[in-house]
């Protein structure tokens, strides 16, 4: 009888062994992370098509046309109007893609937007890091950490840098790190670079 028992229970381990084999082969696989480089790549060849030229007219203009040249990976015009505290339509972007969790400060990936807050002095009183004022398109990152964005600034769409490893000084090594936002006096000079305004970055879809 011990010896019927013994042989039955080996065959059912043998048999559950098998099926758990079995299952395991036939497992679904995992869905891959989709790819959204060449997405990336498009947002910053827009952007870098409007290098130097006044396309746009104003920071916010300038992301918007770039977004809907490329298919809209930022924001919908229709499911930003919700999002507006005042005029600014850098704002609304901001507090949407906050909304939706895609806002982030951590190392930024080219085609993301930039955002800046206290920019701009008829709305800086509040000096919130939420007081979105100014925006961008993060175009290049360097080995250093140094990351270009281009913006509507002075008129046109220009290239700036910034890099918070080295918040107060605009060159480091003969390389120019941190670009100036705002004219400052000569012995503040610090607090008016990229890094005293930074809020966040912003992922596309």
């Amino acid at each position: 009888m011990k010896q019927y028992l013994f042989a039955l229970c080996s065959c059912l381990f043998l048999l559950t062994g098998c099926a758990q084999k079995e299952f395991t082969q036939n497992a679904p696989e995992l869905p891959q992370a989709k790819d959204d480089a060449p997405k990336r790549q498009e947002i910053v060849t827009n952007a870098l098509k409007h290098q130097g030229k006044k396309d746009g007219l104003d920071c916010s203009g300038f992301v918007s046309l770039v977004n809907k040249e490329s298919t809209e990976p930022f924001f919908t015009p229709a499911e930003l109007n919700g999002y507006f505290e005042d005029t600014r339509r850098s704002l609304a972007i901001y507090n949407l893609l906050e909304t939706q969790k895609r806002t982030y400060q951590d190392k930024p990936r080219v085609g993301d937007l930039i955002f800046f807050a206290n920019t701009v002095k008829k709305y800086s009183k509040s000096k919130s890091d939420d007081n979105i004022t100014h925006i961008g398109i993060v175009t290049q990152i360097d080995p250093d950490e140094t990351v270009y964005f281009i913006h509507h600034t002075k008129g046109k769409n220009l290239i700036s840098q910034m890099n918070l490893n080295y918040p107060t000084v605009a060159m480091y090594n003969n390389k120019v790190v941190n670009s100036y936002m705002e004219k400052c006096s000569k012995d503040e000079n610090h607090k008016c670079l990229a890094p005293a305004y930074f809020s966040a970055y912003g992922r596309i879809k």
